[in-house]
């Protein structure tokens, strides 16, 4: 790995920084509560994977072409919102009926593992932020060209997503332990209208953002 000690363990704080501040992944795990503990954790995998793409698409330029095309990154963030926000919207719907206050979360249905990873992946794939986020990084970290560039670019995307592995692997994993409790019918009834809202309005945020300019 061609980088200082001292720049990687600042790339490190940086992604730490990006990875526990609250947002779409945090609030989907939330919302998902009810799924199990293999449904949270594959969801997180989603996550990593998604990461690891944006780093590979940052390495070969295509992020570059996202972040510099206002057609593209319109496309991608309009996308991305439209994807939160009916994730919201479905969270909410799971509130109707007349007798929904009486039904446990539990008797969600599970989710396959196929659908748990691909809804992580979506969530983070059809954002741009994190493509612009390499794009703008990268060159604070290594050159192009230099010796050990893919190399190095590879260690870093690695790097953030163990962090994003740990933090929200561990996210899901408490919230399994706490089921006992957001498994009762007006603690999850609370929890899906959190969550739903919350991605609600991140996917309007999303869809409000402007491509770098």
């Amino acid at each position: 790995m061609h980088i200082a000690l001292d720049q990687y363990l600042l790339f490190v704080s940086i992604v730490t920084l990006i990875v526990v501040t609250p947002g779409p992944n945090l609030f989907l795990l939330l919302g998902m509560a009810g799924n199990g503990r293999g449904t949270g954790l594959l969801v997180t995998l989603g996550f990593c994977a998604a990461v690891l793409s944006h780093v590979a698409l940052a390495l070969v330029g295509v992020g570059a072409v996202i972040a510099t095309s206002a057609l593209l990154f319109t496309a991608i963030k309009t996308l991305g919102a439209a994807y939160l926000m009916w994730m919201g919207v479905k969270s909410l719907l799971s509130l109707r009926g007349k007798g929904a206050a009486l039904v446990p979360v539990r008797q969600v249905a599970p989710m396959s593992a196929p659908r748990a990873f691909a809804t992580g992946y979506l969530t983070n794939i059809l954002n741009p932020k994190p493509a612009i986020f390499y794009v703008a990084a990268f060159p604070q970290f290594l050159s192009a060209g230099e010796p050990g560039f893919y190399a190095t670019g590879i260690v870093l995307g690695l790097t953030h997503a163990a962090i994003a592995l740990l933090f929200y692997g561990s996210a899901a994993l408490l919230m399994s332990r706490l089921a006992r409790v957001l498994l009762r019918p007006m603690v999850g009834r609370a929890v899906k209208a959190v969550s739903g809202v919350a991605l609600i309005l991140l996917g309007g945020r999303l869809l409000l953002a402007r491509a770098p300019s």
